[in-house]
This record gives C-alpha cells, sequence and structure tokens, in this order.
C-alpha cells in the first residue's frame, strides 16, 4: 500500500488543469489540539504539487520535492478536505506549481507553493558517495 492511501487520500486526478485530492478527517489526522495536523495538510499539498508537476511530463519520467513553502490560514476539525494544484512552470531540470486546500464550505485552508526536480525516470538509484 502506498503511503498516500495508508493516511486515507483520494486520488481524483486532472480535474480541468489541476490534480485534485481529497481526504475525509478522521480521528487518526488530528494534532493533540483536535485539530488536523499541519502535517497531513502539507503531505496533502506535497503530493498534489508533485502530481501536477509529473502531469506535465512524458511518460515514465519523475520529480522529487526540492522546496515547499506552505501558508495555514485556519484550523479544521471535521469533514472532508480537498487539496487541487496547478503546475505553472517546468524548465529543462525544475518544475514550480502552487496549490491550496479547501474546506467542504469553500473556505481556504492553506496554500503552498513548491519547486521539484526533474528526473529522467519514476525510481532512481542511490548517487555513488564522495
Amino acid at each position: 500500500m502506498e503511503f498516500t492511501e495508508s493516511i486515507g487520500m483520494q486520488t481524483l486526478g486532472m480535474d480541468g488543469d489541476a490534480f485534485a485530492i481529497e481526504l475525509d478527517l478522521e480521528p487518526r489526522h488530528m494534532s493533540r489540539a483536535e485539530r488536523a495536523h499541519g502535517g497531513v495538510l502539507f503531505t496533502l499539498l506535497d503530493t498534489a504539487l508533485g502530481r501536477a508537476v509529473l502531469s506535465r511530463l512524458p511518460e515514465g519520467r519523475g520529480c522529487a520535492t526540492v522546496e515547499i513553502k506552505i501558508n495555514y490560514f485556519r484550523p479544521i476539525q471535521r469533514g472532508r478536505i480537498s487539496a487541487r494544484a496547478r503546475c505553472q512552470q517546468l524548465t529543462k531540470s525544475l518544475g514550480y506549481a502552487e496549490g491550496e486546500i479547501t474546506s467542504e464550505e469553500g473556505k481556504v485552508l492553506a496554500r503552498a507553493s513548491g519547486t521539484f526536480f526533474l528526473t529522467e525516470t519514476m525510481a532512481q538509484k542511490d548517487r555513488e558517495r564522495v
């Protein structure tokens, strides 16, 4: 089972020009403060951003997260949350994407932007260490 499946993410795929993912919040997703843990929101956005970049690459190519900037706007304690991300730009070696998470009511919970290193294949071998 993939990591994303193990935490309950439901991949919706491309919806227009955005990659979409949903998650029904459960007690296991909550922090000690009884709201969705920031790491859960970060994981949704990292996944959506990366998949948005992958959607613009030829079959078989991959990407790896270089950096992500996230802003959290409001807490959430229950319901279904949705992440949507768009690939904004590709260069020869990098992809840049932006996305957000919304509640069922359409309130923006978090926004993120990220840079991804583009790889020739999905699976990468460890580099030799010097």
